[in-house]
């Protein structure tokens, strides 16, 4: 008998601590799924473009200048503090607040071109941020803020969200310390963006805005877990939780 107690007592983990794993572990479809059908959505750069058309320019931003038919003064003109750029034998042109299209056109009317002839691009975003914490790839960090993009369409264009992300509970946050007013908090559901279709929550990011990814529970609990029970937890939930498996609706 007292064999057998010991035995008991080096056994593998007990029943209520398995179920204990299971309970906390949960279910969700987790970042993976979410994240790989962003990263399959083709269209990304023609959105970004139309974004970008609605840039506002400012310093320390910094312009490509091309004008066809002409060197100068074409290149890189960064936005100096007071708003201009140098546009050599054109003298100085004031474009902050101003799209890239305004800007080609106020070009070409001082080069006496057609406006048509004249490319303006922002070569680095560098005026404006927008902030991602929690479960995103990368680290928590400012990113360039490059137009009116949607928060779906700037996680993907930033590397997208880590596996142990819940993207049904995004939150983008919206300070306004200039108005003197608390923040502005919206809940974005990613996973009905991406796998639904379901645009409703799909909000267009403003200069810096706060975009926070939620974990999972599992996820989150993970990291408390001590490595040697990792193993375990990890096939728990690999049985627990079919639904991460699913394929898109």
């Amino acid at each position: 008998m007292a064999k057998q107690g010991k035995d008991r007592g080096n056994s593998s983990y007990s029943p209520v601590f398995l179920c204990g794993l299971l309970w906390f572990a949960g279910c969700t479809a987790g970042g993976q799924r979410v994240d790989e059908a962003m990263r399959a959505d083709g269209e990304l750069a023609a959105r970004s473009t139309r974004a970008a058309a609605g840039y506002q320019v400012g310093c320390p931003d910094v312009l490509e200048v091309r004008i066809e038919g002409r060197t100068e003064p074409g290149g890189r003109r960064p936005v100096g503090p007071d708003g201009r750029i140098d546009l050599g034998p054109l003298g100085l042109l004031r474009v902050e607040g101003q799209t890239t299209l305004q800007i080609a056109r106020e070009i070409a009317a001082r080069a006496g071109v057609p406006p048509e002839w004249v490319r303006v691009r922002v070569a680095e975003y560098n005026s404006q941020q927008v902030y991602l914490f929690g479960a995103v790839t990368g680290l928590q960090r400012a990113v360039p803020y490059q137009g009116e993009e949607t928060v779906a369409d700037l996680l993907q264009r930033t590397g997208g969200i880590t596996a142990g992300a819940a993207p049904a509970q995004v939150h983008l946050i919206r300070p306004r310390v200039v108005e003197g007013r608390a923040p502005l908090i919206y809940h974005v559901d990613l996973q009905a963006i991406v796998l639904d279709r379901d645009l409703s929550t799909n909000l267009r990011v403003q200069p810096f805005d706060q975009i926070y990814v939620a974990q999972t529970r599992k996820s989150s609990l993970e990291k408390c877990v001590p490595p040697v029970l990792r193993p375990i937890y990890q096939v728990i939930c690999g049985l627990q939780c079919p639904s991460a498996n699913r394929a898109p609706r």
